[in-house]
């Protein structure tokens, strides 16, 4: 008798519990110590972590500011939901760079008026326009996966003959 073997995770699955796992520890970097300043440190090399920029749990700044907090946990939920999505291949027939910097365009101009003294942005707008582009890069990154396992899924199936005409054919005199 063949013992059962599991079928390797797929890819998709693989990145959706990575992301948010890390988004977990991102949260509770102020709750873990010695480990918490290792999260933060970490994580110092991608995100200005100022204090009065980022959430705080627990009498703590977690590891990242609003924005890239925003990104994160956009990027988790965009991966989770793509399954969801209908016509979620369609997306990735466009160019994805174009909707990338589509998504990224309202986090820019709410950075750019806030370094210019025009708009003071709120926790909540850094938040927001970070998580609009993290979930349209966890979709195009979760339909790209979610490709890849169909494609690799597919088994080799013989061609098909080509079809007989319908139309008579041009007879030669």
């Amino acid at each position: 008798m063949t013992p059962l073997v599991p079928a390797p995770p797929r890819p998709w699955a693989l990145a959706s519990v990575a992301v948010v796992a890390l988004l977990g520890v991102v949260l509770a970097a102020p709750l873990l110590g010695g480990a918490g300043a290792a999260v933060r440190f970490a994580f110092s090399h991608v995100c200005h972590q100022m204090p009065e920029r980022s959430l705080w749990v627990g009498g703590g700044p977690v590891a990242l500011c609003h924005r890239c907090l925003g990104v994160l946990a956009g990027l988790a939920g965009g991966l989770v939901a793509a399954p969801l999505v209908p016509r979620l291949r369609a997306l990735g027939r466009v160019r994805a760079g174009r909707w990338l910097a589509l998504a990224a365009l309202p986090m820019a101009v709410d950075w750019l008026l806030g370094a210019t003294g025009v708009w003071a942005n709120t926790p909540a707008s850094r938040l927001a326009t970070g998580a609009l582009f993290g979930v349209t890069a966890g979709l195009f990154l979760a339909e790209a996966l979610l490709a890849r396992s169909a494609s690799a899924n597919r088994t080799e199936e013989p061609a098909c003959p080509p079809r007989p005409s319908l139309s008579p054919s041009p007879s030669r005199s």
